[in-house]
């Protein structure tokens, strides 16, 4: 039977990526606890093989041997949930973070990654499964968290978490156990460039491993005797599911398999060609050919699975939870997807929230950067005050809601954190004042559009040189209708000048003066617009105001730099639909170092089609 006949009986089964067997890890991989999903036509969309490209080169010689263990994270579990292609490609992401190597022990999360594929991508939404296309779609689109913000859940909802999670006809909460939390909706999203197809011939598959160095998302037909699975009708060799063993099917084997068609997708990281197997026939016995020699299967792809660590690929793998599969079987019978390594920039260290930024193992003061800021010069006299009104906020009014803090204790204020807990279903509709010795500086004027909440950190220059006795006020103002929330908690955090604190500051702003400029579609450079700055001075406070006119705004990454400096990420997908980005960012990363130079934002448009300008930007900086 060739590839194009298969394809289509593929078709009419409904065998196909998205319908994952699985296991716990923890029991026998029967057949009732491996849930399957229902697939419908999804094959529609995969191209046939032979128009796919191939990744070999005609006249390379690749190794007998190859792997790329160096660039994998910790096997998954999958448990109950008929996800693995989620987990595939989760672990395909994984892995070109740490080709990549900004972030050293990525984990992102498979929750959010089922969640943005139906919600976002709005695929497959009466399924538990999903492809491997459809989530680097979510994943290069609209981008993932990590697994902290938002823990994978082993089973899926009942009807004792949603009445509606039983039968066929489920809502989409039930494949996605939920909605987000605001952890999750708050949470940095992590992004790949674009997937792709490959073809799936052995030395395609070779040339890219090889060649790119990054696995391959593997997935389509799964044939329960071949996986030595507990839901195979024919007898299953323990033996070979300890070692991670999966043969080529046999016909007995695809005709039992068809009668219960499932899918599995998987994580392709390397081979052994000279690797032989003795393959078993339809009774689960050791084949052998009319000579009495034995039958071998011989080629093997190193693949990592997502049935966690304690049953499948035990034994003879490089780690528990990988395994071994013919050559031949994903030749004939799976498809192929890749993806690039990403562009990672990562914020500056903020020296005083607690939280290390850059991503470099160390935290605040411990961070080489903040070698010169305040907060680490002038360590051991800080001042803290907190407050907890769990108050409402009054909705629509411009006088909003005040909340006092008393600092008792005298001395010139060095550096200053203000800690801030808002809960609010669209915290767009926000303005957060902070005032203290007759100063008032806006902590946030109405960004981050339908997000929900606030728990966030503002690092503040505004206030230096200040005496930090006496009262600090803050006022939270919802400046329109419907939505209502409530000011939890705040707390400031002060450092005093162990010394003489810096000179007389002042507040200076700066306008780009080109005017409204294209912003090139799907073009990584982008467009760049500068400024350049001759007033001397060090940096305390800096913000910066962008306007960009785009018919889809959530294409948009927008980053500033200090030209022959460092360059930091001011937005990637913002919340607002479009058609616009009206947004204040305070950026931290430049405070302590010299204002002179050329200021460069860059905006880029990471999709296509959809097209819009940079219409202006400005900064404003309080210097010292």
């Amino acid at each position: 039977m060739n590839r194009s006949t298969r394809r289509s009986l593929v078709v009419s089964s409904l065998l196909a990526l998205t319908g994952c067997a699985n296991g716990t890890g923890d029991a026998p991989l029967t057949y009732e606890e491996a849930p399957v999903s229902d697939v419908g036509p999804l094959f529609a969309d995969t191209p046939p093989q032979e128009m796919l490209p191939d990744e070999s080169k005609a006249d390379e010689v690749y190794p007998r041997r190859f792997d790329l263990m160096d660039i994998q994270t910790p096997v998954r579990n999958q448990g109950r949930r008929g996800v693995c292609s989620i987990f595939a490609t989760a672990a395909l992401m994984e892995s070109l973070y740490r080709a990549e190597g900004t972030i050293r022990e990525p984990d992102f999360s498979e929750q959010y990654l089922q969640w943005s594929v139906k919600n976002e991508v709005m695929a497959f939404t009466n399924t538990d499964g999903s492809s491997a296309e459809r989530n680097l779609q979510a994943i290069s689109r609209f981008g993932i968290v990590e697994e902290a913000a938002w823990p994978y859940e082993s089973s899926a909802w009942g009807t004792d978490r949603n009445p509606g999670c039983t039968g066929e006809m489920r809502p989409i909460p039930c494949y996605t156990n939920g909605e987000p939390p605001d952890m999750a909706r708050m949470a940095e999203r992590y992004r790949l460039p674009a997937g792709r197809w490959i073809r799936s011939s052995r030395r395609s598959l070779q040339g890219h491993m090889v060649t790119k160095r990054t696995p391959v998302v593997a997935g389509g037909d799964f044939f329960y005797q071949a996986w030595n699975h507990g839901g195979s009708m024919l007898p299953v060799s323990g033996d070979y599911s300890r070692r991670g063993i999966v043969l080529s099917p046999n016909e007995a084997d695809v005709a039992d398999s068809h009668a219960r068609p499932a899918g599995h997708a998987f994580l392709l990281v390397g081979w052994d060609e000279d690797m032989a197997v003795q393959r078993l026939d339809a009774m689960g016995q050791p084949m052998v050919d009319a000579m009495g020699q034995p039958v071998m299967e011989r080629g093997f792809f190193l693949f990592k699975n997502s049935w966690g660590t304690t049953r499948f690929g035990t034994e003879g793998t490089p780690a528990p939870g990988y395994g071994w599969i013919a050559m031949s079987y994903v030749e004939q019978y799976l498809t192929s997807y890749i993806s690039d390594r990403p562009t990672v920039r990562l914020p500056a260290e903020t020296c005083n929230n607690g939280t290390d930024d850059d991503r470099d193992g160390a935290t605040d003061c411990t961070d080489s950067d903040c070698a010169g800021n305040r907060a680490c010069m002038d360590t051991g006299t800080e001042l803290t005050g907190a407050a907890s009104p769990a108050a409402g906020i009054p909705d629509n009014t411009p006088a909003g809601l005040t909340s006092e803090i008393v600092i008792a204790d005298a001395g010139a204020i060095s550096s200053l954190a203000v800690d801030l807990d808002v809960t609010h279903p669209y915290r767009g509709d926000l303005v957060v004042r902070l005032e203290h010795a007759g100063r008032t500086v806006t902590l946030l004027d109405r960004a981050g559009g339908a997000d929900d909440n606030i728990r966030q950190t503002f690092s503040l220059a505004d206030f230096n040189g200040t005496d930090a006795a006496g009262p600090w006020r803050l006022t939270v103002v919802d400046t329109a209708g419907s939505d209502v929330g409530t000011l939890n908690r705040w707390s400031v955090r002060i450092t005093r000048c162990t010394g003489t604190c810096a000179g007389t500051e002042q507040s200076r702003s700066y306008a780009s003066r080109a005017g409204a400029v294209a912003i090139p579609d799907a073009t990584p450079a982008g467009v760049q617009s500068d400024i350049v700055v001759t007033d001397t001075g060090t940096i305390g406070r800096m913000s910066v105001n962008v306007e960009v006119t785009h018919t889809f705004p959530l294409d948009l990454t927008v980053r500033l730099s200090r030209v022959g400096g460092r360059e930091f990420v001011l937005l990637r997908q913002p919340t607002e639909p479009g058609p616009s980005v009206r947004r204040t960012f305070v950026v931290d990363g430049f405070a302590g170092e010299a204002l002179a130079g050329t200021w460069r934002l860059t905006v880029v448009d990471e999709g296509n089609r959809d097209t819009g300008t940079l219409d202006r930007w400005t900064m404003d900086v309080t210097t010292r």
